[in-house]
């Protein structure tokens, strides 16, 4: 049983004891969710299957190609291998029709376009950059997103994320194979390609407020988001050459998916609202651990107490929010995120009496707050 169904069948004891609903009513509502339960059971099993089958099949691809390898030259591994992958990408389209077979045809067509960013790339053994060889692999890369994609935005709501991502790979390889550009440039052109497809989606979603023209609008611009924080951080490491300072950028990306969350949460048209939004809030309070504590002890170069201030304070936030809106998974994380904090302030200051002191005062706003927490049960406010 899940924790969501944990949850729904003690609502539905709650409703009972409280005579909101008939004995019959909640039986019949256990019952439902037990039906709910099990079929959602059933789709993380098809996923996890089908998973394990394509990691199977990467295996016996790599026993396949050990033996045969050696035996082709460059151009034949290359077309192999763009081989494999549109045979692959299409079985999965094909065995997407049928409704038991999708978790294995999403999976199956992801992986094919895995295999075909990987012959592209490997193409450069065979011809190099701007020869015919090179202009023709890098036109291939740049036409699979093209030809593959439109049919996924009809199908389905999940491959046109996919595609999304991977067409910042084909584009790249596109620019490093059939252009001169140099690493710099092709990373400059990929942020405006970003950008730019970010921008439709934005424009999609607010024509489509209920999702129902444009429903894959929002898993693309979603995964737009995150495919941003690693052009985010290449930017920064690479053209900008920011050093440890390229966190800066980092840290502005994760204030922006926290701000977007939140605004999806409680702002946004219920079209456009999912469940996974809060924990996607949860997770952002726990990337910002790593973050936090680098900004603070290396691209500021600042004492323990900054790292305290820096990570504590998003905990304590955290604690404010999930306490309001009763959210547990961010109450989780916030915890986690404020022992981090504490644990190590204390740490590098063990033995010193303010360090004490500290901790002491942290334990009370946790005793605090684990009163302002038992009100859930008790349904005070």
């Amino acid at each position: 049983m899940s924790r969501r169904s944990g949850a729904v069948f003690e609502s539905i004891q709650r409703w009972r004891d409280k005579a909101l609903i008939s004995e019959e009513l909640a039986e019949t509502l256990r019952q439902e969710v037990d039906v709910s339960a099990q079929a959602g059971t059933a789709r993380l099993t098809q996923y996890v299957v089908a998973a394990t089958g394509a990691a199977v099949l990467l295996i016996a691809a790599g026993v396949f190609i050990d033996w045969a390898w050696p035996q082709m030259d460059d151009p034949t591994r290359t077309g192999f291998l763009v081989g494999v992958g549109f045979g692959v990408h299409l079985w999965g389209v094909r065995w997407e029709k049928v409704r038991r077979w999708v978790p294995a045809s999403l999976l199956m067509q992801t992986a094919g376009l895995g295999v075909l960013m990987v012959a592209l790339l490997y193409s450069k053994q065979a011809w190099s950059d701007t020869t015919t060889g090179g202009m023709a692999t890098g036109l291939l890369a740049l036409a699979v997103p093209v030809f593959l994609a439109p049919r996924s935005f009809r199908a389905n709501a999940v491959m046109p994320a996919v595609h999304l991502c991977f067409a910042l790979g084909f584009v790249a390889v596109f620019l490093d194979r059939a252009t001169p550009l140099d690493a710099d440039a092709i990373i400059w052109v990929l942020d405006g390609v970003l950008l730019a497809g970010s921008m439709v989606m934005v424009w999609l979603l607010k024509g489509d407020p209920d999702g129902r023209r444009h429903p894959w609008a929002l898993n693309a611009f979603v995964a737009a988001v995150y495919a941003a924080a690693i052009m985010v951080l290449i930017t920064g490491t690479g053209p900008l050459d920011l050093s440890d300072q390229a966190v800066y950028p980092l840290d502005a990306w994760l204030l922006m998916v926290v701000v977007l969350t939140l605004w999806g949460i409680h702002r946004s048209p219920p079209g456009l609202r999912r469940d996974w939004f809060e924990d996607q809030l949860a997770y952002c309070v726990l990337l910002w651990i790593p973050l936090g504590f680098f900004t603070a002890l290396e691209a500021l170069a600042g004492p323990e107490e900054l790292a305290l201030l820096m990570v504590g304070a998003a905990g304590v936030a955290g604690f404010a929010y999930a306490t309001r809106y009763r959210v547990r998974r961010v109450l989780a994380t916030s915890a986690i995120a404020f022992i981090a904090a504490v644990w190590y302030w204390a740490a590098e200051r063990g033995g010193a009496l303010g360090a004490v002191a500290g901790l002491g005062f942290a334990a009370g706003l946790l005793f605090w707050l684990s009163g302002r927490v038992g009100k859930w049960a008790g349904g005070e406010e």
